[in-house]
């Protein structure tokens, strides 16, 4: 069954509706949107390293999310065989179930949806049809910011906007500190050395997600110090996080030569090994720490990336229509 197909079902099942090319995940079988008693279901297909369903159902704003997620944990009418409570926010839930080759049976889905609705009545209210923002003016039809559907006026609408584009502005006037975004990044790169050389040592073995988080270790305390993204950052923050793997594995190798030749730590010892380090990798394990540190340096540049001031809005397409193509949403 093609997606399209299968999205059609569940929403026949779940009383929704299917609206292709719509919603948060930017697939062309779009998603299965709607209200019930409220709260807004919407029911999708993602496709990355894995597959996955995904539901998200979105709640009135509340202080205390961890309410949502001991509810739904503690229910003993959500199937947890039928995957994980992946995230909760003050205003939402995401549900993801993984799959190999053959999708959740549709059924199955559409029981999933409403015992999860169920589960939070009692800690989160539904929405009355009221914009979120202004909570006054009555609104009645779904509206997708950036492929998430919300209850928003039209004026909350214009409101958004101009408050992103201040907030554009407001970005784009910082001063960027670069000598502290340096400091900053290469205490991180330093640390995060440290840590992968030891951690290495320990258990004789290096993780590529070590590396992943290397890099978003170096490119936090990067945007930290300069307090914006800046053209500086994005080219120091890949050498820094090459260069922290680096040093983890000199520190590796120093590691093992106290061990083997039981001699101490110097920083005589260090300097021989950082001077003799390309030799030690091209001979020892420096082909994966190379691999993993690019990976970790290609992370690290796309945790810098500038971020976004928009706001898009984009009303739902009658049920089953083509409708344009629609924004990036949510992960």
């Amino acid at each position: 069954m093609n997606e399209n197909d299968y999205l059609k079902q569940i929403a026949a099942l779940t009383g929704l509706q299917h609206y292709p090319l719509q919603g948060p995940w930017g697939r062309k079988s779009g998603s299965v949107i709607g209200a019930r008693d409220g709260y807004v279901t919407t029911i999708g297909l993602q496709r990355g390293r894995e597959a996955k369903l995904v539901i998200l159902l979105r709640f009135k704003k509340l202080d205390q999310p961890e309410l949502v997620k001991s509810a739904v944990n503690q229910s003993t009418a959500v199937p947890k065989k039928h995957g994980k409570l992946a995230e909760v926010g003050n205003d939402f839930l995401r549900w993801e179930w993984k799959y190999s080759f053959t999708k959740p049976k549709a059924g199955e889905v559409a029981q999933l949806a409403d015992a999860l609705r169920d589960s939070i009545k009692q800690v989160a209210q539904g929405f009355g049809e009221r914009c979120e923002h202004c909570t006054s003016a009555s609104t009645p039809a779904l509206t997708l910011l950036n492929g998430v559907p919300i209850y928003i006026c039209a004026g909350c609408q214009e409101k958004v906007h101009h408050e992103l584009d201040q907030a554009a502005i407001n970005y784009d006037a910082i001063v960027p500190n670069y000598p502290n975004g340096l400091v900053l990044g290469t205490g991180a790169a330093v640390l995060g050395g440290a840590a992968w050389g030891l951690i290495a040592y320990a258990i004789n073995r290096i993780f590529l997600y070590g590396a992943i988080l290397i890099g978003y270790f170096v490119a936090g305390g990067v945007l930290k110090g300069t307090g914006k993204v800046t053209r500086f950052g994005q080219a120091i923050i890949p050498a820094l996080t090459v260069a922290s793997i680096l040093f983890g594995d000199a520190i590796f190798y120093t590691l093992v030569v106290m061990k083997h030749q039981n001699v101490p730590f110097s920083s005589k010892l260090l300097g021989a090994v950082l001077a003799n380090l390309w030799t030690l990798e091209s001979k020892g394990s420096g082909v994966p720490s190379l691999i993993f540190a690019l990976v970790g340096a290609g992370y690290a540049l796309y945790a810098a990336r500038k971020p976004k001031f928009k706001a898009a809005f984009q009303a739902l397409g009658a049920p089953g229509a083509v409708s344009g193509s629609a924004p990036f949403g949510v992960k």
